[in-house]
């Protein structure tokens, strides 16, 4: 019953919204909402268009009856290079997917069209996916899901999961066996998505406090040696060769109960569930001296507005009404994909636990020099924890970045 107020609510809402926007019967092209047959195409991937999107488009015509969809699966993170041929082509979605690192491109290429309520976004979405759906200042997207990872731990080993680092090394001394493949922590040192915790634990944030400055990289800032320095220092709690710490280590090491303690997202609760272990999901600890989380990289998948859209008011309106209260609870019900609005309750505890750590994490940014870190700064984080100098690695890796920015 609750369930059903609440769609009751939202379609008085949007009714509202329509006679506030219409123009007695007058095209989009009018400023208003059209009463014409109209046909919205959308894109997205084929699991998520199949399951929730479609969903959504048949909920929404039954508000809406002179709109329709057409839903074409594309991956969403295809569709930023196919818009820009099929959208001059006249082929392309009125509303498409993408993941928000993909914005900047969309935006700079003119191919996505600004959100004509950016207050809706910023009233109703955590902050992470605010800043997510924004590039160059402006409001873009509408946030569909958020995730990051944090701190997956075995119950039966910690019945309460360290606050700090410092508890994780204390705990490593008396559980740590190597010649068991037992160790207290695992995750991908190498993998420069999850040790972005280093980088920003002691205060760094990558391209600015926004993610969209190119000339704060901050790779080689103080904090950000402080950082990698006591990234180094973890090696003594987990004396394994970054070449040999790969995913399906970590995996099998946690997921069979030998590792204590996991640092990765919400893609591997399913296989977590299925091995039987007793696990939970927090915060990742703090760092010495330091008083809250570290940010960890988010992600957030977002639904754009194609700049080449005939109708963009119907579409912002089917926009809203797919990332409402509503919809973001049936999507989490349908996908397990975690709401990114701020009013939206989970009784999850899994995640409940990634949720705690979102409040903490930092966007992936999304301007070109992105594809420099993720390789610069992989293979740093890998020579330094084989035995690299921090410093060094990071003034070298900053030289590459400046060199790639003075060149773009």
């Amino acid at each position: 019953m609750k369930k059903l107020f609440a769609l009751a609510l939202a379609a008085l809402m949007l009714t509202a919204l329509l006679a506030a926007c219409a123009t007695g019967g007058g095209g989009s092209g009018s400023g208003g909402i059209t009463k014409e047959n109209i046909t919205l195409k959308f894109w997205e991937s084929e699991t998520e268009g199949s399951v929730f999107m479609n969903y959504a488009a048949e909920e929404f015509t039954k508000l809406y009856p002179n709109i329709t969809f057409e839903f074409e699966p594309v991956a969403h993170v295809d569709a930023t290079q196919k818009i820009v041929l099929d959208g001059p082509a006249g082929v392309g979605p009125d509303l498409y997917a993408i993941p928000h690192d993909m914005l900047g491109a969309n935006a700079n290429g003119g191919v996505a069209l600004p959100n004509p309520n950016p207050d809706y976004i910023k009233n109703n979405f955590v902050d992470a996916a605010v800043t997510g759906a924004t590039f160059g200042g402006t409001v873009y997207g509408y946030p569909l899901a958020i995730e990051t990872y944090a701190l997956f731990y075995n119950k039966d080993l910690l019945p309460e999961p360290p606050k700090t680092w410092d508890e994780v090394i204390s705990f490593a001394q008396g559980y740590n066996d190597p010649s068991q493949n037992k160790y207290a922590i695992v995750w991908e040192p190498s993998n420069a998505y999850f040790s972005y915790i280093f980088f920003s634990g002691f205060g760094s944030s990558l391209f600015g406090p926004n993610g969209d400055d190119k000339t704060q990289h901050s790779i080689n800032a103080p904090n950000t040696i402080r950082g990698v320095e006591f990234f180094k220092s973890i090696r003594n709690i987990l004396d394994v060769p970054s070449g040999d710490l790969s995913g399906d280590f970590c995996n099998s090491a946690f997921e069979s109960g030998l590792a204590a303690m996991y640092l990765v997202g919400p893609w591997r609760i399913p296989d977590c569930k299925e091995s039987g272990i007793n696990f939970g999901i927090t915060t990742i600890p703090v760092f010495p001296g330091e008083s809250s989380p570290p940010a960890s990289f988010s992600g957030v998948r977002l639904m754009v507005i194609s700049a080449y859209s005939k109708y963009p008011e119907e579409t912002a309106l089917f926009a809203e009404f797919v990332t409402s209260n509503e919809m973001a609870l049936k999507r989490f019900e349908m996908l397990d994909q975690i709401p990114a609005r701020n009013d939206v309750t989970i009784d999850d505890e899994y995640s409940a636990g990634i949720l705690a750590q979102a409040e903490y994490a930092f966007p992936m940014p999304s301007i070109d020099e992105m594809g420099q870190y993720w390789q610069t700064m992989g293979a740093a984080y890998a020579n330094v924890w084989d035995g690299s100098d921090p410093k060094t690695e990071l003034d070298a890796a900053a030289a590459v970045m400046e060199a790639t920015i003075a060149g773009g």
